[in-house]
């Protein structure tokens, strides 16, 4: 699992928006806790949830890549957030593509805000 750092702005219907340590906005993320506006939150995300192709309503967080390695049917991509936190993606869909990730450039990865969840920090 991983922990990003992020800022709680709103939640309506179970679902919050918030801001990344980054600046970005994410928006449609499970909140299971009360949160206050402007409170300091983790927004968990499994390392097979993130892509490295975008889909419709992905949220996206531009990151260093660190390392990559081939598993069989799985990619290893280690990346760097602008904000520091180290993300060790596994994404199972993006085969096609993964042969052109390498480490020491700079790109975007993907993910499914619904499939993400808030916690307090």
């Amino acid at each position: 699992m991983h922990f990003l750092a992020a800022e709680h702005l709103e939640t309506v219907g179970g679902t919050a928006r918030v801001r990344l340590a980054d600046g970005s906005i994410v928006k449609g993320v499970k909140a299971p806790h009360k949160l206050e506006r402007g409170q300091k939150a983790r927004l968990m995300v499994r390392p097979e949830a993130f892509r490295l192709r975008p889909a419709e309503g992905n949220a996206s967080l531009t990151v260093e890549i660190l390392d990559t390695a081939f598993f069989g049917d799985r990619r290893r991509v280690v990346a760097r957030t602008g904000s520091g936190d180290e993300i060790d993606a596994r994404p199972t869909s993006d085969t096609a593509e993964a042969s052109s990730v390498d480490a020491g450039y700079g790109r975007q990865i993907f993910f499914d805000p619904t499939a993400a969840f808030l916690f307090p920090a």
